[in-house]
């Protein structure tokens, strides 16, 4: 008989079992939606890899930990109907569920709004809480195991290989299990995995359904790896307009480095992530024009700060005058007008002193306040010489403005770099290439022959500017001087390399002159 590996066993028969469809295929083996004809039902079997089976420990472990999820009765775990081995494969017999994995729900729908992603992550933080009461780790929590039907009840699946407390994280074969998007640090270094590591693995998971994105995308499993040991948390309200930055928190500590760090349970995790569903977004759409310091970003992906201010409150409803009312207006208006006409002529006369008319007047008038300029004046020099404030006298602002045509397929760009940032090119240059990131904003520069970078971290705004760039594959590199740090500038992501970390920032948009 073929195993999983040496060919699809759809159409055939796997014991009692007829396999009538695929309903997933994943690292450790495959699932088919099955007619069980000793029972008369359907359901849904997993075959695992044979390389399982021939692993002694994982088969002693696989059957020791398959029973005990078998008299699991949380209602959010998939009740398991039976499990063994037939023909060298080990198999678990399951609940058919008619619905979508979250993987497909997440791949058709996007991002989930806030409060559908909170409901399902406290039915699977319920469900790995009564796994954990029974000393199982599940170890491989990600979308493709958590399973919806069409009014969003969740179960969680795979349980099979779930990994009991006392046990290594590896097989004695080397076969690492789980999914190295969603594995907590310490499974990487070989620690044995506990409890807090499921709970790091269910903050990714709200991560990406808060934002469509695991939390460290790359195709580089050493990058991954890399990111998951020592890159800070990503923020999910950098990646999402409408996500409030109390889900940074929640995501920060459920994926904290040290699992002493992280939420003793399951549930404090889910617990947390509904109390930040219900504040506010951090930072609601107003109807005016934001103030020329106000940084533009796309919709998709908006900065952290500054934040815009919450809109005005809501005009009163206009009332209706009498006649005799506006009469009485119009002649106080036309009374008031014919003082201050009176007292200029008084003022500008120069009087019985002598004194100049210009010593009368303190400042100019401050109608330049229309144009709204940014704080930032208080450093803009001219070449005129006054004696009034700088508060009262129109100003240049330093921040750039938009000039040319935008770098394709990079949002917030003119033909120098980012609108009103440091990542952006000097007059005489011209970009080369532009990247987003959920962190930064980089631009590489070319003035002549030569070419420089100039990078921006989102967070606090702080910039770097480095020379003797050169190209790199289909992008540039470039490394600082002073500490060694390397920047790698690619189509599909940024690399930060130090010596200390691989910190991978994947692109939300890229784009080369």
């Amino acid at each position: 008989m073929s195993s999983p590996q040496g060919g699809s066993r759809l159409g055939t028969r796997f014991g009692p079992y007829e396999l009538q469809s695929v309903i997933g295929v994943g690292g450790m083996g495959e699932v088919y939606r099955a007619y069980d004809t000793a029972r008369e039902r359907m359901v849904a079997i997993k075959l695992l890899r044979p390389e399982m089976a021939a692993d002694r420990n994982f088969q002693e472990r696989f059957r020791r930990e398959s029973r005990v999820a078998a008299r699991l009765q949380e209602p959010h775990v998939i009740p398991v109907h039976n499990f063994g081995e037939i023909d060298g494969v080990l198999y678990i017999d399951m609940r058919l569920v008619e619905g979508s994995s979250l993987a497909g729900v997440l791949r058709h729908e996007g991002a989930l709004q806030p409060a559908r992603a909170v409901s399902i992550i406290r039915q699977v933080a319920a469900a790995l809480d009564d796994a954990h009461a029974h000393g199982l780790v599940h170890r491989d929590i990600k979308p493709e195991n958590v399973l919806l039907t069409a009014d969003d009840f969740a179960y969680l699946v795979d349980f099979g290989i779930a990994h009991g407390g006392g046990e290594a994280s590896v097989t004695s074969t080397g076969l690492v299990v789980g999914s190295s998007a969603y594995m907590a640090p310490e499974r990487f270094s070989g620690e044995r995995g506990g409890p807090a590591s499921d709970v790091y693995s269910l903050a990714c998971l709200l991560h990406e359904s808060l934002t469509g994105r695991a939390p460290f995308e790359s195709g580089d499993l050493r990058q991954v790896m890399s990111a998951h040991m020592f890159a800070p948390p990503p923020r999910p309200s950098i990646m999402r307009r409408g996500v409030s930055r109390a889900f940074d928190e929640v995501v920060a500590k459920g994926m904290a480095k040290k699992p002493s760090d992280r939420y003793a349970s399951a549930g404090e995790l889910a617990r947390a992530a509904a109390a930040a569903a219900e504040q506010q977004p951090a930072a609601a759409p107003v109807a005016a024009v934001p103030p020329p310091s106000t940084r533009q970003f796309s919709s998709a992906y908006p900065s952290p700060a500054p934040y815009a201010p919450p809109p005005p409150p809501p005009r009163p409803s206009k009332r209706r005058f009498s006649t005799g009312q506006v009469a009485l207006a119009v002649a106080t208006i036309v009374l008031f007008t014919a003082a201050v006409v009176l007292a200029a002529v008084l003022v500008f006369s120069g009087g019985d002193n002598g004194s100049a008319p210009q010593t009368r007047l303190a400042a100019p008038a401050p109608t330049t306040t229309e144009t709204t300029a940014p704080s930032s004046s208080e450093d803009t020099t001219t070449d005129e010489t006054t004696t009034t404030t700088t508060s009262t006298t129109p100003t240049t602002s330093t921040s750039p403005t938009a000039s040319g045509k935008p770098i394709k397929g990079v949002s917030g760009t003119d033909s120098q770099g980012f609108v009103g940032h440091s990542a952006r090119c000097d007059e005489g240059s011209k970009p080369a290439a532009a990247i987003r990131t959920a962190q930064s904003l980089a631009v590489v520069c070319k003035s002549g022959d030569s070419y420089y970078y100039r990078g921006e971290r989102l967070s606090d705004g702080a910039s770097l500017e480095l020379q003797n760039v050169t190209k790199s594959g289909a992008g540039y590199t470039v490394t600082n001087p002073a500490d060694g740090t390397r920047y790698d500038v690619q189509p599909n992501q940024l690399t930060i390399s130090s010596s200390r970390s691989v910190d991978p920032e994947p692109a939300l948009e890229y784009g080369s002159g």
